[in-house]
């Protein structure tokens, strides 16, 4: 089967499952992506714009398969060797992007020749530039960064920014295509795009509480085991305030706050594309029981923040990382805070959507981008390759929640009710597409 094929049907099995959980107009009838997506959207007014978004994924993920390749024998050695930055392998290794998201490769309106050139699936390079740009504005400027507003090159080139005066050479793309690293920095940048599910822009509430929010949290963060990259300047043109596609969030890399074994949760899942080993099972040793018990009640840390100060992390797997000591998973490293819902009470200030007063709304984005999609994305992974029972894998993470000893109602939302789960697809047929729609999933906890 070519790639475009296999693009095809991966892109169709996804519509399918997403229609066998989702409130979607129509059923999942038809053979290709393209049919199953008329059929799920008919009668929609937004199905023409939904038809094409499932063509550019189609073609996404094709370009994806023919930038496989197999993964080296000694992870940690490569991801040294491919760039200053080591978590740049890992971020770059994640070839079909979300695990349940029909558009998780769509690339907005990037030809062909920008995908390979931007995307991180095709593992690029390229200078990010910096530029002197009118009515600019710093704000808790990091020492190390000028007074120069760093944009994505196709950014820059779209709203004609020129040449830039300064510029951060072998900038890599992180899994998000937007943030890149270029060495000992992750530079959150705006770019006009549609990507899964919005066009990717840097927000006046992003940068008004980027600097507070990692501020409070910190200490808490700590204690469970949590390391918050803080964001430590932002940059946005100002005229008549800021301008979310000319601006620009800068975090530490990983590797330089403590952390130079830091990988991607998404990342653990990914499977060698020739031997279809992932990326878990190439740390795990001779006790794959006992790292995965270790890596259970790290992976969990999340829940015991939010048992202890009501602030929910969308912790998914890309804005999550687990950081190792040698092979085994020691804690958490945190990026990127717009998703995050904290107790209005307690984090006084904030901008946006941040603050959020239903205990359980939060609960809500917590566990949805935790369980369902990141830590079923591993388990499966690993039953597969192992030809294991997925059972034996959640009995590990019951277990090492009724460790947390957490209130009754949080208990049971994680142990025997269904998980919520993002219904992307119904999202993307709404007239808001960023608001979130939520479905349920069967819990398999609840038989651990």
């Amino acid at each position: 089967m070519d790639a475009t094929a296999r693009a095809d049907a991966i892109v169709a099995e996804r519509l399918r499952a997403a229609a066998g959980r989702e409130p979607l107009p129509g059923p999942a009838r038809g053979a290709t992506a393209a049919e199953i997506a008329a059929a799920v959207s008919a009668g929609s007014p937004h199905a023409d714009r939904f038809a094409r978004e499932v063509a550019a994924a189609v073609r996404g993920t094709a370009l994806a398969l023919e930038a496989a390749r197999p993964h080296p024998t000694d992870l940690w050695a490569a991801a040294a060797a491919a760039h200053p930055d080591p978590s740049v392998w890992f971020e770059q290794a994640v070839l079909l992007g979300h695990p349940v998201h029909p558009l998780a490769r769509s690339r907005g309106d990037l030809t062909d020749d920008e995908i390979r050139a931007y995307a991180p699936e095709h593992r690029p390079r390229f200078d990010l530039g910096r530029f002197d740009v009118a009515d600019r504005a710093a704000n808790y400027t990091d020492d190390r960064g000028l007074p120069l507003l760093p944009a994505h090159p196709w950014q820059a080139a779209r709203r004609g920014l020129g040449e830039p005066a300064r510029t951060w050479p072998g900038a890599a793309p992180l899994m998000s295509l937007r943030t890149v690293s270029t060495g000992d920095r992750h530079v959150k940048t705006a770019v006009d795009l549609q990507l899964t599910s919005a066009q990717r822009r840097v927000s006046a509430a992003a940068i008004h509480n980027g600097y507070f929010l990692p501020e409070r949290l910190e200490a808490p963060a700590r204690r469970c085991a949590i390391t918050l990259l803080p964001e430590t300047a932002v940059w946005a043109r100002t005229e008549d305030g800021p301008d979310p596609g000319l601006a620009a969030i800068v975090r530490p890399a990983p590797h330089t706050v403590g952390h130079p074994r830091a990988v991607p949760l998404a990342a653990l899942a990914e499977p060698c594309p020739s031997d279809g080993r992932p990326i878990a099972a190439a740390f795990t040793g001779d006790d794959p029981e006992a790292w995965w018990a270790a890596f259970a009640a790290v992976a969990l840390a999340p829940l015991r923040l939010f048992a202890h100060t009501g602030v929910a992390l969308e912790a998914h797997g890309q804005n999550t990382l687990a950081s190792f000591t040698r092979d085994q998973p020691t804690g958490l490293v945190y990026r990127d805070f717009g998703g995050v819902r904290v107790p209005p009470e307690d984090f006084p200030g904030l901008a946006g959507d941040l603050p959020e007063p239903d205990r359980d709304a939060r609960l809500t984005k917590l566990l949805a981008a935790l369980l369902p999609t990141t830590l079923t994305a591993i388990v499966a992974a690993l039953a597969d390759w192992s030809g294991t029972d997925p059972g034996r894998w959640w009995a590990a993470v019951a277990a090492a929640v009724r460790d947390l000893d957490l209130e009754p109602w949080i208990r049971d939302r994680v142990l025997r009710d269904p998980w919520p789960i993002k219904a992307t697809t119904a999202m993307r047929l709404a007239h808001r597409p960023t608001d979130d729609i939520w479905a349920q999933v069967p819990n398999p906890l609840a038989a651990a």
